[in-house]
């Protein structure tokens, strides 16, 4: 039963009610019954009450501070009127768990760092599974099922990674209250994860990159470049013309194909240059790696497991020759480290505290020269002893 609230709602008390340990309701003696529902999260939603055949019904409505207070008491006689046959309004379970998930991720997820992550992971992997199905009749045995899959496919840290979101997706529902309960709420990870510290040597990097002649186009480029550039797998095989300058030597990268959402300027040694000169080109096709002609390149999985047999290379995986590129560059080049960190754009590297407030700069020029220094010693340790 909602507490008798003795004095009105104002935008100044709403404005001023802080998430605490436990989500909690402050009611508006205006309109009996609405109220105001405080998340621990911050998230405050507009709901309003009402008895029906002896027990109390809530539906949610609005979300402040896109619904207004003025706006929730004229909104309310209206939600109260469609709860008249017992139906609380706010309880979405009949709606398809593909039209709460474009909600969750346009109101919930899309200002956050890994949005694209998230998006590209539900829309892979919880979409085709869940997608149909009413929000309210998935149940915890579909999520389990869900994820046994995606460990079964051969990817456990996907799974931990799908589960996490999913259980993020749930817990919105339910501060919303679209949702009473989170199916996913005691499900726990498939996998343990340990932090990967594989650096492949000169002699597997040498066995690989011989191995990528062989396999050709698409793949083969690809993972050249990933061990003369240190970028990431998707900045590469994802890559458009529009973004390559052969005159200046430079794969330009927008803020939305990066990691941690800056522009970024990858510099090109003569051998990289090389490779994307050699690269098949047809009218009217702007990726550099595609099969279709219309779609970026996929099925890593498949193509790993090739190059593992053709190179006599196991236990690795895409990103360990970025680490590899890192590593070698520093300790067998001399690369200075905050170098290297400006080529991989990390969002925080070598410079740390004060001094990386001050040190803003790029390093163009020296990027550019550390690149080529690394092309060229990767060269020498591919045709040594040939």
């Amino acid at each position: 039963m909602p507490k008798l609230a003795l004095q009105p709602l104002t935008e100044l008390a709403i404005r001023k009610a802080k998430p605490a340990d436990k989500r909690y309701d402050i009611f508006d003696a205006s309109v009996r019954g609405l109220g105001l529902r405080v998340a621990t999260s911050g998230t405050k939603s507009w709901f309003i009450m009402r008895r029906f055949k002896g027990r109390m019904l809530r539906s949610t409505f609005g979300r402040y501070p896109d619904m207004t207070l003025a706006q929730a008491r004229q909104k309310a006689p209206e939600v109260l009127a469609d709860m008249a046959d017992g139906s609380p309004q706010g309880q979405r379970k009949a709606d398809p768990f593909k039209v709460v998930l474009e909600e969750w991720l346009k109101k919930d997820q899309e200002k956050n760092k890994s949005f694209q992550q998230v998006r590209i992971a539900m829309y892979r992997h919880a979409l085709p599974a869940l997608g149909n199905m009413p929000l309210g009749s998935i149940t915890k045995r579909d999520l389990n099922n869900l994820i046994d899959k995606i460990v079964q496919d051969g990817s456990p840290v996907a799974a931990n990674r799908v589960l996490a979101f999913i259980k993020r997706f749930f817990s919105w529902c339910r501060e919303r209250d679209i949702l009473e309960q989170s199916p996913a709420e005691t499900i726990k990870p498939p996998s343990s994860e340990k932090i990967r510290d594989r650096v492949l040597t000169l002699s597997e990097i040498k066995s690989i990159w011989i191995a990528c002649n062989q396999i050709g186009y698409p793949w083969g480029p690809i993972f050249q470049l990933l061990l003369l550039t240190g970028a990431r797998l998707r900045e590469i095989s994802e890559a458009s013309w529009n973004e390559v300058s052969i005159a200046d030597g430079t794969l330009d990268l927008p803020a939305s194909r990066t990691k941690n959402g800056r522009p970024h300027q990858i510099h090109l040694a003569d051998q990289a240059l090389k490779i994307f000169q050699n690269l098949p080109r047809t009218d009217g096709q702007n990726l550099l790696f595609t099969t279709n002609g219309e779609t970026p390149v996929s099925g890593f999985s498949k193509i790993k497991k090739r190059l593992d047999v053709a190179s006599s290379v196991t236990d690795w995986r895409f990103h360990d020759l970025r680490r590899s590129f890192a590593t070698h560059s520093t300790e067998k080049v001399g690369i200075s480290p905050v170098i290297t960190d400006k080529i991989l754009n990390h969002a925080t590297g070598q410079v740390r505290g004060v001094a990386a407030v001050y040190q803003r700069g790029e390093f163009l020029r020296e990027r550019q020269t550390a690149l080529q220094e690394w092309a060229n010693f990767l060269e020498n340790t591919v045709t040594d002893g040939k």
